[in-house]
């Protein structure tokens, strides 16, 4: 009996003994650990603001991402308020008419459009009522495809080039009703393209590509407009090459000119680089214009 409380009296001891010794230390290591959790916490956050910083001044050097055209679902879309803060609009298109370039090729090597390779009609829109414009489009239409009938080209090919002087004549009208006229065109673009970065010296321009590439445009920020507006070369003038955007095969674009009314309009542009066929010919493109020279 003796032994046994001699045992439990020593284990008393050494546990006070421990308990003591742990609550002298405890403390420091509290402590230690607190500064060094702050500690860490403040390193952490002085990270996140240097990448919040490094993220703002990125944001400042570069281009943006966005395109310069707002991206609409359909022609109707460019009626809406929201687009008077963009230089242009476009509505993307997957072609339905199929592979159409030896169509073009032929269409261009006949002279069916004439010397200068346009057919053209003019539309009257000032003081017209709307159903006399869609009247007036409807028949300019059907004289502007008669050379595609000739040359034999997909009857679908030419409903839709048909359908579309209609439908984006018809919302250009609405959109600038005091317009003096639709200036409407079927082109062939070929030796005699716009090369340079250029902004158009009118109101507006409605532009569809039906084979091969599109219109290139850029944004403002990646233009440098000393060199634009003073015969700079295409290299000088864009600020970031990378950041060149292009309308699709059959995308209805819609471009500003520099008259078009309101603060932002004159979207910069050019035509893209030729291309060639295997046998070193050249691929000539099919182009609907839509042109308002000036406003009444």
């Amino acid at each position: 009996l003796l032994l046994t409380r001699s045992v439990g009296w020593c284990w008393s001891i050494m546990a006070v003994h421990h308990w003591i010794r742990w609550r002298t230390q405890y403390p420091r290591d509290s402590k230690l650990r607190r500064l060094q959790g702050k500690s860490g916490r403040a390193n952490q956050f002085t990270t996140r603001a240097q990448k919040a910083v490094a993220i703002m001044l990125k944001s400042k050097r570069g281009i943006s991402r966005a395109g310069p055209t707002l991206a609409c679902k359909s022609v109707q879309d460019w009626l809406l308020p929201r687009c008077n803060g963009y230089h242009g609009m476009h509505v993307s298109r997957t072609p339905t008419w199929g592979d159409v370039q030896h169509h073009v090729d032929a269409l261009a090597s006949y002279g069916l459009l004439g010397l200068e390779e346009t057919a053209h009609e003019d539309v009257q829109v000032a003081g017209n009522e709307d159903q006399s414009v869609e009247a007036n489009l409807s028949n300019s239409a059907q004289r502007l495809v008669a050379p595609l009938l000739q040359l034999g080209m997909p009857d679908k090919f030419i409903q839709q080039i048909q359908a579309d002087f209609q439908e984006v004549g018809g919302i250009v009208a609405k959109m600038m009703p005091t317009a003096e006229k639709l200036i409407l065109k079927l082109e062939i673009m070929g030796e005699g393209i716009c090369s340079r970065w250029h902004r158009d010296n009118y109101a507006a321009r409605a532009i569809i590509t039906y084979n091969g590439r599109g219109t290139e445009m850029l944004r403002h920020d990646n233009v440098n407009f000393g060199e634009l507006e003073n015969r700079g070369s295409n290299s000088h003038i864009v600020c970031d090459g990378s950041q060149i955007f292009t309308a699709g095969t059959g995308d209805i674009l819609f471009m500003k000119g520099v008259t078009f009314p309101g603060d932002v309009n004159g979207l910069v542009h050019k035509s893209p680089d030729k291309r060639y066929h295997a046998n070193g010919k050249l691929m000539n493109r099919l182009i609907l214009k839509i042109d308002v020279k000036k406003l009444s």
